[in-house]
C-alpha cells in the first residue's frame, strides 16, 4: 500500500513539464520583444527602447523562474538525487522542504513585482499618479511577509534539531 502512494509522487511531474513549456513559450514572447525593439530602433534611431528592453527582460526573468520552480519540484519532490549529483548543481536550486519552496516562490514574485515596477516607470512619460505606489507597497509587504515565513521555518528547524 505504502509503495503505491509513493508512485503517485509520479504524477507531480506534469507540473514541472507544465512550467518548462510556459518557460519556452515566455523565453520566445521575450525574443520577439526584443526583436520588436532592434526594429523600432533601426526605424527610427531616436527612439527610447527601454521600455521594449525591460518588457523583454521581465518575460525572460519569469521564464528563469518557471525554469528554477521546474527544476526544484522535479527533484526536491518527485526524483531522489544522490549526494555527487546534488554537490554539481548551485546551492539555491536544491530545496528539500514545502517552506524552502514557499521562501522561493516569495523571492521570486518580489524579483518579478521589482522589474515589472521599473518597466512601469519607464513606459510612463510625464508625471506619476498616487496609485502608482501601489506595486511598491505591495512589494514591501510581501518582503515583510517573507521574513515571517523565513523567520517562523527557522524556529520550526531549530525545535526539530533540539527534539533529537
Amino acid at each position: 500500500m505504502l509503495s503505491l502512494f509513493l508512485s503517485l509522487r509520479y504524477v507531480i511531474i506534469i507540473a514541472p513539464l507544465g512550467l518548462l513549456s510556459g518557460a519556452a513559450l515566455t523565453f520566445w514572447d521575450g525574443t520577439l520583444t526584443l526583436g520588436n525593439a532592434f526594429a523600432a530602433v533601426r526605424m527610427d534611431p531616436s527612439s527610447s527602447v527601454i521600455a521594449a528592453v525591460l518588457r523583454s527582460t521581465d518575460k525572460f526573468i519569469f521564464g528563469i523562474i518557471l525554469i528554477i520552480f521546474a527544476y526544484a519540484i522535479t527533484f526536491g519532490f518527485v526524483f531522489d538525487v544522490s549526494d555527487d549529483e546534488r554537490q554539481k548543481v548551485p546551492r539555491w536550486m536544491l530545496l528539500s522542504t514545502i517552506n524552502e519552496l514557499k521562501i522561493l516562490f516569495f523571492q521570486v514574485i518580489i524579483l518579478y513585482l521589482v522589474v515589472h515596477f521599473a518597466t512601469l516607470i519607464a513606459e510612463t512619460e510625464g508625471e506619476l499618479e498616487w496609485n502608482t505606489l501601489i506595486l511598491p507597497g505591495a512589494i514591501v509587504l510581501l518582503a515583510a511577509a517573507m521574513k515571517l515565513v523565513a523567520s517562523s521555518s527557522h524556529d520550526e528547524n531549530r525545535r526539530r534539531v533540539e527534539r533529537k
